[in-house]
């Protein structure tokens, strides 16, 4: 009687399988030929071109804008030694100088807002860099304490901050000026001034 119960079992759990997929089969046989019939030839989307970060070079003395400041860098020179005050200094680190770059920025946004933070939104911070032969990068030293740095420095709206930025490099590189570059500004639109 088991075995009886358990192959009439079987037998329907089949004849179930076999008539579902005749009927999935139906189904899938349909819907590919109203899909052929349909299919209209359509042209490949156009690619949006994302616009790159707008460069604007430019000689030392010269006045830039990059987004809402105003830059003007004036000057760069190599230092041993920056001194603050009578009795206090600043020195680089052992076989390295320090490249000053002289500067004024201006701050034309709605709110006061800190030039060249120590941390900020990427796309909107004022960021300076050294570049030296195009490839290698140097970030602001901060002169803690130092009036004249402009690294932190918070400017009101419509008001400007003259002053320094000083970057630690090797003494082999300090020498070569001429082959340095200052890019500063935001991510997306920045000033390359030439140190020549």
């Amino acid at each position: 009687m088991k075995k009886k119960i358990l192959i009439l079992f079987t037998c329907t759990a089949l004849l179930m399988t076999g008539c579902a997929g005749s009927r999935i089969a139906e189904t899938v046989d349909k819907i590919s030929d109203s899909v052929s019939s349909e299919q209209k030839p359509t042209a490949a989307p156009t690619p949006v071109s994302t616009p790159g970060p707008k460069e604007t070079k430019l000689a030392l003395g010269k006045k830039g804008t990059a987004g809402d400041w105003k830059i003007s860098v004036k000057s760069a020179s190599v230092k041993t030694k920056i001194n603050n005050g009578k009795y206090r200094q600043y020195k680089p680190g052992k076989g390295k100088s320090f490249i000053v770059i002289s500067l004024s920025a201006k701050n034309n946004g709605k709110k006061m807002t800190e030039f060249l933070p120590r941390i900020g939104f990427v796309d909107k911070s004022v960021t300076a860099t050294l570049l030296y032969q195009d490839k290698y990068e140097y970030s602001p030293t901060e002169l803690l304490s130092y009036d004249k740095d402009m690294t932190t420095k918070k400017i009101q709206p419509l008001a400007s901050e003259s002053g320094i930025i000083a970057f630690e490099v090797p003494k082999k590189v300090a020498k070569q000026m001429k082959k340095m570059k200052l890019k500063i500004g935001l991510k997306k639109d920045y000033l390359l001034y030439d140190l020549k």
